[in-house]
């Protein structure tokens, strides 16, 4: 007597396993297609246009016409523990010959 092999069971696993190989190259295929999107392709383009936007020598100039009020806000936190405020403030004067500290200076003054 022939006995099929759809009441024995045989073959089944195999099919089982061709399906979890299937269904796993699916969801690897649909998982790096999405990285490479999101992951690679969009924050590398903002990546280069965050950093070609950035126009240097206008960023020097600006450094260059705020350092001297930074470092005399720098100053004054340092001698009264008071931070004067963000921006372009300039700070009370402090007391007359109060030996000022020798900041490296990010733009040099020749």
């Amino acid at each position: 007597a022939v006995v099929s092999t759809q009441s024995t069971g045989k073959g089944r696993h195999a099919r089982h396993l061709w399906k979890g190989v299937g269904l796993a190259l699916g969801f690897a295929t649909l998982g790096s297609g999405i990285f490479a999107y999101y992951g690679i392709y969009k924050t590398h383009l903002w990546w280069m246009k965050f950093w070609s936007n950035f126009d240097h020598e206008a960023r020097r100039e600006r450094i260059a016409e705020n350092e001297e009020v930074f470092f005399q806000k720098w100053e004054y936190f340092w001698r009264t523990g008071k931070w004067v405020g963000n921006g372009y403030i300039i700070p009370p004067a402090l007391p007359e010959g109060t030996a000022l500290a020798a900041h490296p200076r990010l733009i040099r003054k020749d």
